[in-house]
């Protein structure tokens, strides 16, 4: 048979004996209720010291003036290396007193003194003077004598040796 029409006796039946028809509540939704953050606390207030803050210039201000008194004479490491300061902290108290630090005059570079030419670079000479007379090549020349272009080109400018660069005839 049917299902419906079985369901149907099956429902006509419940009634016939006297069953009642009881009808639930469905869900409901209930919304999530609001939050509510606790209030932020409120910030502890430190006492305002006066007299530190005046104490602390003071202090300040003789440090700079004992600073600039060293910086006429004194270079900002001999200051530093005195005082057991950072260089760093000593130019920005420079910077902020408006000073500068001693800057000693430099003295000119020394020339070169040229050494005497050894033996070794003397007998150098001697041969790569009969090799250009010769008519050998610079690059013969090095690679006769197993030197390099840099030394050869170093005892040419010591011993004021004219040895021109050949250029290949083509």
């Amino acid at each position: 048979m049917d299902q419906s029409i079985d369901l149907e006796a099956a429902k006509a039946a419940f009634f016939a004996s006297g069953g009642q028809l009881v009808v639930l509540e469905g869900f409901e939704y209930v919304p999530f209720r609001q939050r509510k953050h606790p209030e932020p606390k409120p910030k502890r207030a430190k006492p305002i010291k006066q007299e530190r803050a005046g104490e602390r210039k003071s202090r300040a201000k003789a440090r700079t003036a004992k600073i600039e008194e060293l910086a006429k004479t004194m270079t900002c490491g001999e200051v530093a290396e005195l005082l057991g300061e950072t260089k760093t902290a000593l130019w920005g108290v420079a910077a902020r007193g408006g000073f500068r630090f001693f800057n000693p005059p430099k003295s000119a570079r020394p020339l070169k003194v040229n050494a005497e030419p050894s033996q070794e670079d003397r007998d150098l000479a001697d041969k790569i003077i009969a090799m250009r007379d010769a008519g050998k090549s610079r690059c013969r020349t090095t690679s006769e004598l197993g030197i390099g272009n840099c030394r050869l080109v170093r005892i040419l400018d010591e011993f004021g040796i004219d040895f021109p660069v050949q250029r290949r005839q083509g």
